[in-house]
């Protein structure tokens, strides 16, 4: 056999030599056939690409293999497709073959025995049981150096070390379950054979869909007595716990459309009206692979694609709905690390040209008459979960003004496909293997880009997140330049060593400045700068590991300026510090031999500026120490020493900056309120926007926010930087179901807010940092419900008033008091809606503003900047009106002021009326006197609006008493009418100028140009659903627990507990769950929703059912069940401007029916045991933190009444289910029924 399979490895070598292969292509990984992938996988070295290797076993690998042809025999070529693609599309889905690649890396490990030990560790991956199931994959075994471990201690490599780095083998998913990657550990002597000491077996099946980041515990090998014996078999010690990353991804050929883009021109150009009159085309430059990322090597990349779509039309928009399809061929990881560049083109092109279909196609790049306008880098890091991209387009020019170009948006669809696969495979329903997102590897990394390199050491004196253990199991969360990278978590520790690098890309949209070139260091203080500063600071946070909720432990935060203006310099790789220069701080144990040196790329030594910090941010947990972390940042390579950013207002001058903006502020506010408290003295308009002390509660209080501190700095920071737009795919983004996706988030409210009802200056948090705790106040869900309206386009706003609620820490019965709440606010076409996620309502106040001021306000800005262009053109336009002499400034008189201003000459008397007159007119005229007091009254700004008051205007309800401040993303304005929101107008684009604005800005036009901020996150990324196989194991601990729980209960009172569940009771309260689910997404105030309750109403209420016609038993459902009511008297006026959002709510009505109709199927032949009457209620929560459940279920008057059953006969069933959202939030039903012995009033009743 062995010269059999040399002679056949040969004729495939001669076979494949004078074929041309293309390394770039990929093409090598489909020429291997067999044993000879294998051998070739040894002799490439690191350049190779990762989809030109193959591991094989026995000639049977991929797709094209010799073993297949043989098996296969006649076929009939160009009938069905290709004949070498023939056996593998017929096969069952989980038996094609596949391609994967592995990476395999220890971090460290830790000797559990109570001897020293000299060992080694060897890997290997091959069948978990060779003597039934064939070998199918071939790698070669892995030895690791010598490690000396004393008794209990814990090694830590400074690097990972690689034992397997991107090495690629085929294997279908069905073999996945039988092949294992083995650690063996050996215990090293100098006197006899080493002992072959412990050893681990994981299967790939569990590696590909789990966290690559394991913790292996070695067992003791034993020897075939022992394991003979069953007593010694069962009870295998450790020996040690191997902590490795093991990344194991299939290759994929992703398939890109480019659909549906638009650019939105920047209005604050000087050039903004000749680019909008010239038309424009777009670029589309996409890598291939890994190794062809466009803008290294020339623009286009080495063998990137490239495509040009025709010109827009000729209506004035730029919108481009097909722009052509690219393929990538890599891993999830590589297809995540990479980006694409999208350069507009202008010009004025001939008609002829530019309308000709024909000439467009066989033009390759763009016709004669063009120019670059500008180009735009998009990440492709999340395309996987979402379609919609968005970024900035920028011109290569010194000018900042011109440096951007606009906004461009647009959605890129992607599809997998195995590799080799034609077509999607659409027979296949189950999910694919998928890892568990973390940080980027070496091997990962492209040479011939920049990298940002944050290395965090450890952290001390962290806060204690589970009070249970009085520990935390903490991670690291680093984001930079709308990357987001997570470390391994390190379990119960407050001390963790993590030694954990992250490598960010630095990548610049144009050409000219790639790595090394020229235009880098003569653009660095102009474009190069732009640039860097365009993609924010770095954030480093430590969180708490949770599946459902984390803590934040603490956080700093890192400018790029801190890591530039370093002076000195000093050796570095890309994997960390020298070997020469490491200090060990640790005991001076010699845990490792020396290693070959490598000549890899980014182990080659070089000057950085490098950046130390150790000061981590306070966090909401209480902690009596201050902690700290330890890290490095710097540059590799570096930049030029001349590149260097200035020195940046410090904190404590920012701060200050903001703190005299808001003492104006709240100076305006007080005088503003003793305004409103001599009209109306006992209103809450009347009360003190600030307070005196730290026991002034709600109650006393009206104040209008307008600083926040940040979360991670603690410095004081506008509430507009808190807000950032987030783009979330189109099927989130209706209202319905958008708002039932915050209102999902958990909440929870910190003690101090709800014991005065006051927000804190720290209780804002910006969406990232929400999104990443998973749970939040109600400002926490306003900001980020806000935010993600902004993503949609929608004109959108926080807002700040308050309502009455009852104390939820009062031990007593007592009257509700007044507390700070927020909610959001949209305006669309005279509507102004409120958006409420706590009660998940929508209310729709109609004719509260005039949308023809928001068109005047645009157009003036418009014209008062070409106006300002024009007079500073014009030298004798900027000369400004003189004084007069004497001339006495304007000023405000206020109503108090009235009595003490001076008078000139003699006052005049009072005109009377004789005592008769008077006397006879008393009573009218004391009835005229208040009648004109009332009128002066209600013409006062602060009046609440009469014409708010009519019927066609007036809302049904709302729950809200006041109103102060409203802010989005550019600014805050506070509200100078009367308190209550129902009876006032929200014109917030009224021009300020005036003495009496009825919305007063935070910043006006001045302070805009002179007090600047950057959104704390200004981009958000939202994490994808949870996999299925986390939430199906979350159900059943939940049920579990919740089923345990109720067995203690009862068992205390010496009460048995039985439960049934058998599966036709489990389905049938399984779709009653999904109706339910699917009824958090229904708009009450649709037409359809008025037309059901139309016809509910209609019904006879001692109408028997079996009369009903199955419409009519849906209405009674919806009606009785479900509680449908409209919110709103005046309707929705989402339903007249998105017919897309009518669509999908007729959807969810068809929907809803069909799953009441299969719930009737069965209703009556309830699956329930004889002799019983089932009864029961479902819960949602918006948590799935099983202590937090259990103590909601128990205030609840129906399960209190199901548990303290006295009766013994009787049988519960507890049914879970779990809906997934988008930032790994869930939705969580519980239903809780039991089942009782029926007696003779039940049918009596019935």
């Amino acid at each position: 056999m062995g010269l059999l399979s040399r002679s056949r490895r040969k004729d495939a070598k001669e076979a494949v030599s004078p074929r041309k292969i293309d390394l770039e292509s990929g093409d090598l990984a489909d020429a291997l056939t067999g044993d000879e992938a294998g051998t070739t996988e040894e002799a490439l070295d690191f350049e190779k690409p990762e989809q030109n290797v193959g591991e094989g076993g026995e000639g049977d690998v991929a797709k094209g293999t010799t073993l297949s042809k043989r098996k296969t025999g006649f076929r009939m070529p160009k009938l069905f497709g290709k004949a070498e693609d023939g056996p593998e599309e017929m096969k069952e889905p989980m038996e094609r073959m596949r391609w994967w690649e592995l990476t395999f890396s220890i971090r460290g490990f830790e000797n559990v025995t109570v001897d020293t030990l000299k060992l080694f560790w060897t890997v290997s991956l091959g069948s978990d049981n060779p003597k039934k199931h064939r070998n199918r994959v071939r790698l070669q075994t892995k030895f690791t150096s010598i490690f000396t471990l004393e008794k209990g201690k814990v090694f830590t490599a400074d690097n990972p070390i690689v034992l397997y780095e991107r090495k690629t083998f085929a294997l279908c998913y069905k073999e996945l379950e039988k092949h294992v990657v083995k650690v063996d550990m050996w215990r090293v002597s100098c006197w006899t054979f080493n002992e072959y000491y412990g050893v681990k077996k994981q299967k790939l099946s569990q590696i590909a869909n789990r966290d690559p980041n394991m913790e292996l515990r070695i067992l003791r090998k034993l020897s075939r007595k022992q394991l003979a014996d069953k007593k010694k078999a069962k009870s295998v010690a450790d020996v040690a716990l191997y902590r490795c990353t093991v990344n194991l991804e299939e290759i994929f050929d992703f398939d890109l459309f480019c659909e549906n883009w638009t650019l939105e021109l920047g209005r604050a150009s000087p050039e903004f009206k000749q680019m909008k009159e010239e038309r424009k085309r777009l670029t589309f430059t996409v890598p291939r692979d890994r190794r062809t990322l466009p803008g290294h090597r020339g623009y286009l990349g080495r063998g990137a694609a490239s495509q040009t779509v025709e010109w827009n039309q000729q209506d004035g928009r730029f919108f481009w709905p097909n722009c052509g399809k690219f393929v990538f061929r890599g891993t999830r990881t590589h297809l995540q690390n990479s980006y694409f560049i999208v350069s507009v083109l202008t010009g004025k092109p001939p008609t002829f040209l530019a309308n000709n279909a024909t000439i467009a196609k066989m033009e390759k790049h763009a016709p004669a008459p063009h120019r670059v306008l500008g180009r735009c880098l998009l990440n492709l890091t999340s395309v996987l979960d979402m379609s919609v991209f968005q970024g900035k387009v920028k011109r290569f020019t010194p000018d900042y003004e011109r440096y951007i170009v606009g906004d461009i948006n647009g959605n890129v669809k992607c599809i997998l496909r195995s590799k080799g696969m034609k077509e999607p495979e659409l027979d296949f329903r189950t999910n694919r293997p998928e890892q568990l997102k973390t940080a980027t590897t070496v091997s990962h990394l492209n040479p011939y880009e920049r990298y940002l390199v944050v290395r965090v050491k450890k952290c001390e004196a962290l806060p204690v997140a589970d009070f249970d253990t009085g520990s935390s199991d903490p991670y690291l969360r680093c984001t930079w330049d709308n990357m987001v990278m997570l470390s391994p978590v390190v379990k119960q520790s407050l001390r963790p060593v993590f030694n954990q690098s992250f490598y960010f890309p630095v990548r610049v949209v144009f050409p000219e400045l790639r790595m090394g070139s020229k235009a880098e260091k003569k653009y660095q203080d102009s474009i190069l700068k732009y640039e860097l500063t365009s993609k924010g600071h770095i954030q480093i946070q430590v969180w708490d590991d949770d599946v459902t909720s984390a803590d934040c432990l603490g956080g700093c935060q890192v400018t790029l300026g801190d890591i530039l203006n370093v002076r000195a310099t000093q050796k570095r790789t890309l994997l960390g510090p020298l070997a020469a220069e490491k200090k060990d701080d640790e005991d001076e144990n010699e845990f490792e031999a020396k290693q070959e040196k490598h000549n890899q790329w980014y182990e080659e030594p070089r000057s950085v500026r490098v950046y130390d910090g150790s000061k981590l941010g306070q966090s909401a947990l209480a902690n009596k120490d201050a902690a700290l972390i330890h890290f490095e940042a710097y540059f590799y390579p570096d930049w030029a020493e001349t590149l260097r950013f200035e020195d940046e207002v410090q904190e404590v001058d920012a701060e200050s900056v903001w703190a005299k903006k808001e003492e104006e502020w709240n100076s305006r506010n007080m005088q503003k309120a003793e305004d409103y408290a001599l009209p109306f003295p006992d209103s809450i308009g009347a009360k003190k926007p600030k307070e005196e002390n730290m026991m002034q509660t709600a109650d006393s209080l009206r104040r209008f926010p307008c600083i926040g501190l940040h979360p991670l700095t603690r410095i004081e920071t506008p509430l507009m930087a808190f807000v950032s737009p987030i783009i979330i795919p189109e099927e989130w983004s209706f209202p319905a179901k958008l708002l039932e996706w915050v209102h999902c988030l958990s909440f929870e409210i910190t003690q101090r807010q709800a014991r005065i009802g006051l927000i804190p200056s720290d209780g804002w948090k910006d969406p990232e940092y929400v999104l990443a705790r998973r749970k939040g106040a109600p400002q926490d869900h306003s900001v980020l419900l806000c935010s993600l309206l902004l993503g949609c386009k929608e004109d959108a706003y926080v807002v700040k008033g308050t309502v009455y609620s009852k104390d939820p820490l009062a031990t007593m019965e007592k009257s509700d008091q007044l507390i700070e709440h927020t909610w959001v606010m949209t305006r669309e076409n005279g509507w102004v809606t409120f958006w409420e996620p706590c009660s998940r309502q929508i209310f729709h106040l109609p004719n509260r503003y005039d949308p023809r001021k928001v068109k005047k306000k645009k157009l003036e800005q418009l014209a008062v900047k070409e106006e300002k262009e024009e007079e500073e053109q014009d030298d004798d336009a900027d000369i400004e009106r003189q004084q007069w002499e004497g001339e006495a400034e304007d000023c405000r008189v206020h109503l108090e002021d009235m009595e003490s201003l001076p008078t000139v000459g003699r006052m005049p008397k009072p005109k009377t009326r004789s005592d008769k007159a008077k006397k006879k007119d008393e009573e009218p005229g004391r009835e005229r006197l208040k009648r004109e007091l009332i009128e002066q009254r209600e013409g006062l700004p602060i009046a609440p609006k009469r014409k708010m008051l009519q019927e066609e205007q007036l809302v049904t309800w709302l729950p809200y008493d006041s109103i102060e401040v409203v802010f989005n993303d550019k600014n805050v304005w506070a509200n100078r009418q009367n308190h209550h929101p129902a009876c006032i107008t929200y014109d917030l684009d009224d021009d300020d100028s005036s003495s009496e604005p009825a919305w007063e800005r935070f910043l006006h036009a001045k302070d805009e140009e002179t007090l600047h901020f950057q959104a704390i996150c200004p981009n958000v990324s939202v994490q994808p659903e949870l996999k299925p196989s986390i939430i199906d194991e979350l159900q059943d601990d939940l049920r579990t627990e919740m089923m345990q729980n109720l067995q203690l209960y009862r068992g205390k009172k010496g009460m048995d507990t039985m439960f049934d569940h058998n599966e036709e009771l489990m389905q049938q309260l399984r779709i009653f769950l999904d109706i339910h689910e699917l009824w958090r997404q229904i708009d009450p105030d649709g037409p359809t929703a008025q037309r059901v309750l139309e016809e509910y109403k209609a019904l006879p209420k001692d109408m028997p059912r079996d009369q009903m016609t199955e419409q009519q038993k849906f209405h009674r459902f919806v009606g009785d069940i479900l509680k449908l009511r409209i919110w709103n008297r005046h309707g929705s006026p989402f339903f007249h401007s998105r017919k897309d959002y009518e669509k999908e709510q007729k959807h969810n009505w068809r929907t809803l029916e069909k799953l009441h109709g299969e719930f009737q199927k069965k209703e009556d032949s309830f699956p329930i045991k004889r002799g019983k009457k089932f009864k029961g209620f479902p819960v949602h929560f918006c948590t799935s933190d099983q202590e937090s459940i259990r103590q909601y279920l128990m205030q609840i008057k129906e399960y209190k009444q199901i548990i303290d059953s006295d009766e013994e006969d009787v049988f519960y069933t507890i049914e879970c289910r779990i809906i997934g959202r988008l930032g790994g939030i869930l939705s969580v039903w519980l239903y809780v029924g039991i089942q009782e012995p029926q007696r003779e009033a039940d049918f009596l009743e019935e």
